[in-house]
């Protein structure tokens, strides 16, 4: 059911299909909470200064097979 690209890509990422889909919604779901700290910081910047860095820095950290 899946394409050749699709299998490809989780080949290279060295995951099942259901593998994926969980972490992909693990990204999506961190990175929908980081939104209202971005927008506290943008009112009042003193407020979680690294907070959305750090945080994206780590799951660009975690990703397997990345160009970094």
């Amino acid at each position: 059911m899946l394409s050749k690209q699709c299998k490809l890509h989780l080949e290279e990422v060295g995951m099942t299909g259901l593998q994926h889909m969980t972490h992909a919604i693990k990204i999506a779901l961190t990175l929908q909470l980081l939104v209202p700290i971005i927008i506290i910081h943008s009112i009042a910047p003193r407020w979680f200064k690294t907070t959305a860095t750090q945080t994206m820095r780590r799951l660009l950290n975690e990703q397997p097979n990345i160009n970094k």
